[in-house]
């Protein structure tokens, strides 16, 4: 039996929508997509030699990067009306360009093979031409180079991410956004280099880190230091409104609009991390954390009886959701969801109003997040203390049953003489410590930092478990490569997250291991 953590989820989006991959036509629409960023990013460059940058457009491309997989959950007229935007940019910026190369009596050199639209533009025409640009593109680049292409999409996407959180709090991070530009901009060579694609894959990867160590202190400067914290996941009778995703400054607006009605509010997915900061907590509308599991929105979504918020800048899986009572305070509402305007809540809170409510709640057991960060350092110094054979570091887990059971496993064989620190299964256990960030790499990455200031990267008793494959998986796994990580496992990843035979060649250029089961994976250590 292998233990895969994109397979058999307890309650899985993707078993229950029948299909876990990205379908031909929103690869289509990526490709062109793409093209038309790529192309954006070209003019944006040469304006900023001449001293003229552009911050709006720079971060609408930044935008669209990191949530191009959001096109399957908009309407056609939405998706023509976000390439017309962004074709807009790039003929005012071509011809901004033009004009300035001249004025200051220079050679221009403009793109060859502009993309070009029209009023009369069709989806089906840019699928089509989706297609042929994916033929002719895999045409021209090499087996290497394809993979490369696939990691560095991967990365930038995950940079991009982090970029858009960080915008909530007021920081620009230029220097990551302009390395973006750079690493699109390769593609519109007519002759691409493998050595190229390599330089801004190592490039983003030591940025995607740094935007994290970033982003911590951003959260706990707005929201104060995270505790260890139990939290609720019992329902109690009353109104009520849902926040799903992970944006916190969303869920403090939402907080603060309703503190002084009698309505409830329940985080969902990955803001359980919300109640662990003090500032947060203290809002007595916040009674707890509802639904099963990070990735499981049609199950929580389907059996919460008042109004859902989506909060700003989340790749929600929710094209078979049920509508009517969905809400979203992005740019862009997907279909059948209500656009939130300048946080005026109030249709949320009507909607909540309207909705039936808890009628009689029910208990359930506590979940307890957060990290004492005393409490971790004092067995940091328990560890350099024994004399220790293996230390393991195990990620998050997307909530697979398989993975539990091979944590379970694994934790029952592995010797009294070896510890571990867990994100995510607890087994209990003297040598083990358990911490539950519900997800949040930017936290994750700061405990890390701790145990990395007396424990060297590139010792042989170090090992990492890769538990749960996303977008941030392959920057960290370089990044600890690079710092002389031996040790790294990885299990199987969605294949709409990348094509498999993609992840096959990464795991070898990287030397990564494949998570198989227990037993196996501790021979290989041994």
């Amino acid at each position: 039996m292998f233990y895969k953590s994109s397979n058999n989820f307890e309650y899985n989006d993707c078993i229950a929508r029948g299909a876990c991959s990205v379908s031909p036509a929103v690869s289509s629409i990526h490709e062109v997509m793409l093209i038309l960023l790529r192309q954006v990013a070209y003019y944006l460059l040469k304006l900023k030699n001449y001293g003229i940058t552009k911050e709006e457009i720079v971060r609408e491309l930044i935008y669209q990067v990191a949530f191009i997989d959001a096109a399957k959950d908009f309407s056609e007229v939405q998706i023509l009306t976000i390439f017309s935007k962004h074709y807009r940019n790039l003929i005012e910026l071509r011809k901004e360009y033009l004009q300035t190369c001249k004025s200051h009596e220079d050679q221009c050199h403009d793109i060859r093979h502009l993309l070009k639209f029209s009023s009369k533009t069709s989806l089906s025409y840019i699928m089509k031409k989706g297609d042929k640009e994916f033929i002719n593109k895999y045409k021209k680049l090499s087996s290497s180079q394809k993979t490369g292409a696939e990691i560095l999409s991967a990365i930038m996407k995950s940079v991009c991410v982090n970029l858009i959180r960080l915008y909530e709090f007021e920081c620009s991070c230029e220097f990551a956004s302009d390395n973006v530009l750079e690493a699109l901009n390769i593609f519109n060579s007519t002759k691409i280099y493998t050595d190229t694609i390599t330089k801004y894959t190592e490039i983003l990867s030591k940025i995607d880190i740094e935007l994290l160590k970033m982003l911590k202190q951003a959260q706990e400067n707005t929201f104060g230091a995270i505790a260890e914290v139990s939290v609720s996941t019992s329902t109690i009778p009353n109104k009520a409104i849902l926040v799903s995703g992970s944006n916190l400054k969303d869920l403090k607006n939402v907080l603060e609009y309703v503190k002084n009605t009698e309505i409830d509010v329940y985080t969902n997915g990955n803001l359980l991390i919300a109640h662990a900061y003090p500032h947060l907590k203290s809002y007595k509308n916040l009674k707890g954390h509802f639904g099963s599991g990070t990735f499981s929105t049609i199950l929580d979504f389907a059996t919460f009886p008042g109004a859902i918020l989506l909060t700003k800048n989340e790749a929600q899986n929710i094209e078979y959701l049920y509508r009517g009572r969905l809400f979203t305070t992005d740019d862009i509402a997907p279909k059948g969801v209500v656009k939130i305007v300048d946080n005026n809540f109030s249709p949320l809170v009507d909607s909540a109003l309207q909705a039936k409510g808890f009628a009689k709640g029910q208990n359930r057991e506590s979940i307890t997040i957060g990290i004492d960060m005393q409490e971790l350092e004092k067995f940091i110094n328990k560890i350099n203390s024994a004399d220790y054979e293996k230390l393991l570091i195990i990620g998050n887990s997307n909530l697979s049953l398989n993975i539990n059971d091979y944590l379970k496993k694994l934790f029952s064989i592995i010797p009294d003489n070896w510890y571990a620190i867990s994100f995510s299964y607890n087994p209990e256990l003297d040598n083990v410590f358990s911490i539950n960030l519900c997800n949040d790499y930017a936290q994750i990455y700061g405990v890390l930092q701790k145990l990395f200031e007396k424990i060297p990267y590139d010792s042989n008793k170090l090992v990492f478990f890769f538990t749960k494959c996303d977008i941030n998986s392959f920057s960290g796994i370089i990044n600890l490569k690079n710092e002389g990580v031996k040790n790294i496992f990885l299990s199987d990843c969605p294949p709409m997250l990348i094509n498999p035979s993609v992840l096959s060649a990464f795991n070898k250029e990287y030397k990564i291991k494949q998570i198989s089961t227990p037993d196996s994976d501790l021979k290989i250590l041994d």
